[in-house]
């Protein structure tokens, strides 16, 4: 484990901010199947703040994690970056 004291965990879905409370939880993981990792290391953290974001309230990221999916997200400066994360952040920051 890392040396880490706390995490903080946001996000735009509800239901996964849910298993990520309920993960904290759980004594086995043996029901999880369909986990592909264990996140019982979250109890183990002095303090684990989970909070939502709702998708609106934050569309720079919204748009870097859809881009991020389907594209290399590697920019070696801002001239290289896609327009539309250009005009989000000159929406968003003036």
């Amino acid at each position: 484990m890392l040396e880490a004291k706390g995490v903080i965990i946001e996000g735009d879905c509800k239901k996964v901010l849910q298993f990520c409370r309920n993960s904290m939880h759980r004594a086995t993981w043996s029901d999880a199947n369909y986990m592909a990792h264990d996140l019982s290391f979250l109890a183990e953290l002095n303090q684990v703040l989970i909070r939502h974001i709702p998708r609106e309230a934050n569309i720079l990221v919204d748009f870097c994690a859809k881009f991020g999916s389907c594209n290399n997200f590697v920019w070696h400066d801002v001239t290289s970056a896609p327009t539309e994360f250009m005009e989000i952040v000159h929406d968003d920051f003036g």
